[in-house]
């Protein structure tokens, strides 16, 4: 099992919620060399944690997500289970994707693969 999980690199310090579209993407765009003025380091935190992306100054917006991948390949009943929305409020078409094909597995099928998948997952796609 591997676990993966999405770390922002938030603006420090907060710009205040008065502050104007014009003013965030400003700071956004300034940030990483800001922040290295400060001597911090724009990739990672001071505990050696590597940020997956910038974040936005509204937390509402920064969702930190764990993602749990399993092998379900030998569960019977799966073909039973709907496949539902994001919002569980619909069925939509199963799509089965194979895991080295995510390269989560090495091709053997057994192997845990050494690939940095969380591009695949932050965009979107969880098994």
């Amino acid at each position: 099992m591997r676990v993966y999980t999405m770390f922002p690199q938030m603006p420090d310090p907060m710009p205040l919620p008065s502050t104007t579209a014009e003013e965030l993407r400003k700071e956004i765009e300034s940030r990483d060399i800001r922040m290295e003025e400060s001597g911090r380091d724009p990739h990672k935190d001071e505990y050696g944690r590597i940020f997956t992306h910038k974040s936005t100054s509204n937390v509402s917006n920064t969702i930190h997500g764990v993602y749990f991948t399993l092998d379900a390949t030998d569960l019977s009943g799966l073909d039973e289970v709907p496949a539902l929305d994001l919002f569980s409020t619909k069925e939509v078409e199963r799509e089965w994707v194979c895991l080295s094909d995510l390269n989560v597995l090495e091709e053997d099928g057994k192997t845990i693969s050494t690939v940095d998948t969380k591009p695949t997952f932050i965009s979107g796609f969880i098994v």
